[in-house]
C-alpha cells in the first residue's frame, strides 16, 4: 500500500483507515473473518439491532436490480443482549472499532440499548432512525425532524461516554432538514445514505418480487445520490459524517470524502466481492498517493464547486 497516512477521526475515534463496512452487509464479521483480518477494516458497524431478537420477514426478501439490491430483510438479529454477550466478544479479538447499529420502536427502547452498549463497551452507536423496510417506527422517526430530535436526545441520555451517529434516511424532501435537527439535539456524527425506497414488479405473475411489495434500494444505482446528500449535509451542519451508499471502488470512497465525509462505508458491494473493503482502501490510498497527498483527511470537504 502506498505511503500515505489513512488514519481519520470520526467523532472523536480514530479509525486507522477510512474504510468500514456498512451494518447489514457484514453479519456480525464471522463470515469475512474466513478471508481476511477483520482488524484491516477501519471500523465494524454491525448487523443492526433490536431490543428484542427478530426473525424479520418473511422471504422473498432480497432481489438484484439493475446496479443494485433491493431488500426487506426486516432487521432479522438475535437482540441486543445476545450481540453484547457472544458477539461482541468475537469482534474484540480483532484491532478494529466496533460500531453498533440499533433500531427501536419507541424512544425508550432506544434509550435502554444505548445503555446496554454503552455499558458493553463499543467504539460507536450508530442510531437507525430511517430503516424503509420495517412498519413500526423507524421510518417515522426518520423522517419527521422532531422525532428524529427526540430519538437522538434519549440516545445521548443514555449512551454515556460513547459517541452516538445518527443515520439518516433518503426517503425526505430535504435531509438537511433532518440533520440539523439531530446535531441540535446533540448528535455527535451522522451516517448517510439509508436505502432508497424501491419496488420490482414480476410482469408474468404481476406481483411485487418481494414478499413485502417494498423494499431498500442499494448499490452502485444510488451513489450519485449519495454523494450529493452527503454534500448538503455537510454545508449544513458541522458534524463529521460517515458516507455510504453504492461504494465499490477507491474512486467512489474518494468522491464520498470530497464532498464531506471523514469515512465511507462498504455495504452491496461485500455480496459480490467479501474483499471489496480491502480493495477500496489500497484503491483510495493508490489514489491519494497518486495526487501527492501525505494523508487521506486532506481529501475530506475538497470538493470544489462550480
Amino acid at each position: 500500500m502506498p505511503d500515505v497516512d489513512m488514519r481519520v477521526e470520526l467523532a472523536g475515534v480514530t479509525l486507522k483507515n477510512p474504510v468500514c463496512v456498512a451494518s447489514g452487509t457484514f453479519g456480525f464479521g464471522r463470515e469475512y473473518g474466513a478471508f481476511y483480518d477483520l482488524g484491516e477494516l477501519g471500523a465494524i458497524c454491525a448487523k443492526g439491532l433490536t431490543l428484542h431478537r427478530r426473525e424479520g420477514n418473511p422471504g422473498p426478501r432480497i432481489a438484484e436490480t439493475p446496479m443494485g439490491i433491493l431488500n426487506s430483510v426486516g432487521l432479522q438479529n438475535p437482540g441486543v443482549d445476545a450481540f453484547v454477550e457472544t458477539e461482541l466478544p468475537f469482534l474484540r479479538q480483532y484491532d478494529v472499532k466496533v460500531i453498533a447499529n440499533i433500531s427501536g420502536n419507541t424512544p425508550e427502547e432506544y434509550g435502554i440499548m444505548c445503555e446496554k452498549l454503552a455499558q458493553a463497551g463499543v467504539d460507536l452507536i450508530e442510531v437507525n432512525i430511517s430503516c424503509p423496510n420495517v412498519k413500526a417506527g423507524g421510518l417515522a422517526y426518520g423522517t419527521r425532524p422532531e422525532l428524529a430530535a427526540e430519538v437522538t436526545q434519549v440516545a445521548k441520555a443514555h449512551a454515556g461516554s460513547v459517541p452516538v451517529m445518527v443515520k439518516l434516511s433518503p426517503n425526505v424532501t430535504d435531509i438537511t432538514e433532518i440533520a440539523r435537527a439531530v446535531a441540535g439535539a446533540g448528535a455527535d456524527a451522522l451516517s448517510l445514505i439509508n436505502t432508497l425506497r424501491g419496488m420490482r414488479i414480476d410482469v408474468n405473475t404481476r406481483r411485487p418480487v418481494l414478499k413485502m411489495n417494498t423494499g431498500g434500494l442499494s448499490g452502485p444505482a444510488v451513489l450519485p445520490v449519495a454523494v450529493r446528500m452527503v454534500w448538503e449535509v455537510a454545508q449544513a451542519v458541522d458534524l463529521p459524517i460517515l458516507g455510504m451508499g453504492g461504494v465499490s471502488k477507491g474512486a467512489d470512497a474518494a468522491q464520498m470524502m470530497l464532498a464531506g465525509a471523514s469515512a465511507v462505508a462498504v455495504g452491496t458491494a461485500l455480496f459480490a466481492d467479501p474483499y471489496a473493503p480491502i480493495r477500496v482502501r489500497d484503491e483510495l490510498a493508490a489514489l491519494a498517493a497518486g495526487q501527492g497527498l501525505e494523508r487521506a483527511a486532506e481529501l475530506i470537504g475538497g470538493v470544489k464547486p462550480w
